[in-house]
């Protein structure tokens, strides 16, 4: 008896592509008109509406795009897209039970940010599935018409209510410090991090929150003349990672006193920043980190200088490493 021949199904070719992690804004707004043109003539494709668990590829979210009219409801931002794309790639989009919404009249509502990053990234992702809201006229109004959960919510449910806020704000200070988003006179943007992300930087970072509840309680004078917490809680949390709990107790120490010692940096920062609470244009947070910064290194250094300036064409400070790598060069 002749086998069966075996057939090849071919692979699938999304109408249009882009680079998302390079893609501006105007590119990615030119996509979608291109395939709003595109999808007026082109006729729907069958697609299972049952009430069900599924995995959305990039082939059923082309069909679906095709359900859902860009002017129907909002419309979508790249930076949400990408969002949703980095999660999706990374294997981080969970099962959490909000759905991919369709009416009874086979329109889609309420997922377009979510197939678009599907449909560009390539990424497949997992949800719920409802395919019998009914149809009924101004229905988008009512969706998503509550406040969404923080990256401070996901902390504070996980066990550092109290501290989840400063936690959160701090680890948006620590990554834009690391990835060298800050200048002397601007920040650069940030990507949004995700809930699930900055929880588990938290998690793995223990001296994170040491440092967080350092500020918030035995160093609080220093985190007064500081003024922001966050500023406060990430310069001890790389004190701690690059020195000892004893430098950081002896600086936070020295910080929180009334009045410094005379030509001391300590004594130069607490004059920068009582200027600073009487000018018209006070200095952004990441300044203050840089006086901060320089203030620490001179500290650390046995430096005295008259003043610490931030001078407007330098690089952004760098904390100074630990004592033995200081002396080794020498």
């Amino acid at each position: 008896m002749p086998s069966r021949p075996h057939i090849t199904m071919p692979a699938f070719t999304p109408k249009f592509t882009l680079d998302l992690a390079t893609a501006s804004t105007r590119a990615f707004g030119d996509t979608l008109d291109a395939f709003e043109l595109w999808r007026r003539n082109e006729p729907q494709r069958p697609i299972d509406l049952t009430n069900r668990w599924t995995v959305i590829d990039q082939e059923t979210a082309e069909a679906m795009l095709l359900r859902n009219p860009i002017g129907a409801n909002r419309r979508p931002s790249l930076s949400t897209v990408k969002y949703y794309a980095r999660q999706m790639l990374a294997g981080a989009w969970k099962q959490t039970g909000q759905p991919v919404l369709f009416t009874t009249a086979g329109v889609g509502l309420d997922y377009g940010h979510r197939m678009w990053a599907c449909y560009l990234s390539g990424a497949s992702f997992p949800t719920y599935l409802i395919g019998d809201v009914p149809d009924e006229p101004g229905l988008f109004a009512y969706i998503d018409n509550s406040k969404p959960r923080s990256a401070a919510d996901a902390l504070a449910t996980a066990g550092f209510d109290g501290l989840s806020k400063l936690l959160a704000q701090t680890v948006t200070m620590t990554t834009r410090y690391d990835r060298g988003l800050f200048t002397p006179t601007s920040k650069k943007p940030l990507e949004k991090m995700t809930p699930v992300e900055v929880l588990a930087f938290v998690q793995d970072n223990e001296n994170l929150r040491f440092a967080a509840r350092l500020m918030a309680g035995d160093y609080k004078p220093a985190a007064r003349t500081i003024v922001y917490q966050d500023v406060a809680a990430f310069t001890a949390f790389r004190i701690l990672d690059l020195h000892s709990e004893e430098t950081l107790d002896e600086f936070m120490t020295e910080l929180g006193e009334a009045d410094g010692v005379d030509n001391s940096p300590i004594a130069a920062f607490q004059k920068v920043m009582a200027d600073d609470a009487r000018s018209k244009d006070p200095l952004e947070k990441h300044q203050v980190l840089g006086h901060l910064i320089k203030t620490f290194n001179a500290w650390a250094l046995g430096e005295t200088p008259r003043k610490i300036t931030l001078r407007v064409n330098e690089p952004f400070p760098q904390f100074v490493e630990h004592e033995p790598t200081l002396q080794a060069a020498e």
